[in-house]
């Protein structure tokens, strides 16, 4: 499961989530704005930062969502802190946020890092170790499907969509919490069918959810970018995806220079 790209959506529709992982009021998502930052010409990617809005005053969340055992975590988290600063704003003020699903998956020689690990610039989540999200707490809830294994997410996801239905919660709210738990276990079972899906989630038609339509909307890139391999007329490639010829010369642009 790709993780981080869903942990980044996840944090843009409901910014507070983050805020509350980390043990801030969710209240202090309205400060920030978050942005994904690629130096391309160091081919260095963060995951998802924060900025704040009043540089300042509020410091910038730089978070990693790290999925697999790793002895560079630490290693490439600073490189990616320097090039942040060097980059960017080298005054602004600064913490770290490494998200990881259990303990077992940090790094086992934290000693050369320990500037960081012991500072207040490093907050380290482990999943698993927070406390159960409540009945209420959705959002917290789509996190907890996120870390856990195929088969317990799936039941979670069971019991919390009719919960997510009846609460009082407004109704786009409800929709976009259900979506995510969608795109969740889509995730997790990427070979159930709609119907299994829709049985799952009760929505009437899940090709009308945001995961299905990115979906289809990523198979005909790749339909589009196939053709132009073959070095058909952009025009007729067009026609035959449905994409507008500036769609097709953007995708052009990714192909490998020969």
């Amino acid at each position: 499961m790709k993780r981080d790209s869903l942990l980044f959506s996840y944090f843009k529709e409901l910014p507070g989530c983050f805020f509350q992982l980390i043990g801030r009021p969710e209240s202090d998502a309205r400060r920030y704005e978050l942005k994904a930052i690629e130096y391309k010409e160091t081919a260095v990617r963060l995951d998802g930062v924060f900025l704040p809005r009043q540089p300042d005053v509020d410091p910038a969340y730089i978070w990693e969502a790290q999925h697999y055992r790793s002895e560079k975590v630490y290693a490439n988290l600073i490189s990616k802190i320097g090039r942040f600063l060097e980059h960017g704003n080298p005054k602004q003020d600064w913490v770290a946020v490494v998200i990881y699903p259990n303990r077992s998956l940090e790094q086992e020689n934290l000693r050369p890092y320990r500037c960081l690990i012991d500072s207040d610039q490093l907050v380290r989540i482990y999943q698993d170790e927070l406390p159960p999200a409540l009945p209420d707490q959705f959002e917290l809830g789509v996190l907890e499907l996120i870390a856990a294994k195929p088969e317990i997410a799936l039941e979670k996801a069971k019991a919390m969509v009719p919960r997510v239905r009846a609460s009082k919660r407004p109704p786009q709210f409800q929709k976009m919490v259900i979506q995510f738990v969608e795109t969740v276990i889509l995730y997790q079972f990427p070979s159930w069918s709609r119907k299994e899906i829709e049985k799952m989630s009760q929505v009437s038609d899940v090709r009308q959810t945001r995961v299905y339509q990115e979906g289809v909307e990523e198979g005909i890139e790749k339909v589009a970018l196939n053709l132009l391999k073959t070095e058909r007329p952009i025009k007729e490639i067009a026609e035959l995806t449905g994409l507008s010829l500036s769609q097709i010369r953007k995708l052009k642009k990714k192909l490998p220079k020969i």
